[in-house]
Order: C-alpha cells, then structure tokens, then sequence
C-alpha cells in the first residue's frame, strides 16, 4: 500500500467494528490494539479469536461479497487501516491467478466451517 493515502479508524474498548450479518464495507489492518472475533451461538456470544497489530479483520467478506460471518469488537483501544472494497480487489486482481483462486477456495472452506 506504499503511496497510497490510508484511511484509518481508531475504536474505543468495546467499540463494534462490524456485525454478524452486515454487507461488507471494508476490511481492516490493525496497526495496534486487540480486537475480538466473536460469533453468536444461541443466546451467547463466544470469541473466536482475538486478532493484534498487523492481522487483518473482514477480508472474507471482500472476497466472496457475503455477509459477515462474525462480529468484530474492540478489545483494546485499536487503530485500523481501512482497505476499501476497491482497493482489495485491484490489489487481489494483480496477484497471480493461482494465488487468486487459493484465496477464492479457502474463503470458501472457512465460511463453511464456520457457518455450521
């Protein structure tokens, strides 16, 4: 993303970043805090995995343009580079077209594994 202008967003502990369910809008590179993976099981909420600087977050929804398949919390205060459905997509189109079809598949893998 070297001469890019980057967008950031700073989340305050407990701030939701996204939800189970919206469209995506973007998805995030955390350049510093913790943020929570958190899916809904009945009534309870169980976090998944917690994510730190350099992870990214809501880049499922940018590969295959479903809706999000978890929810995203701040745990920490947390400042994200934002990455635009756009800017995804043309940086995904000028990988090659191996890698493409590598991350088409495992995106499908994972959102199978996790919807059940």
């Amino acid at each position: 993303m070297a001469g890019d202008i980057l967008q950031r967003q700073a989340f305050r502990v407990g701030e939701v970043i996204f939800t189970t369910g919206e469209p995506p809008r973007c998805a995030y590179l955390i350049q510093s805090g913790r943020v929570d993976i958190v899916i809904e099981q009945g009534e309870t909420k169980k976090t998944v995995s917690t994510l730190e600087a350099g992870d990214m977050l809501g880049e499922m929804a940018l590969v295959d343009k479903q809706p999000r398949s978890a929810s995203a919390v701040a745990r920490e205060p947390a400042t994200c580079i934002v990455i635009t459905p756009q800017d995804f997509q043309r940086r995904l189109e000028k990988s090659d077209a191996f890698v493409r079809a590598m991350v088409k598949v495992l995106t499908q893998r994972l959102r199978k594994m996790t919807s059940d």
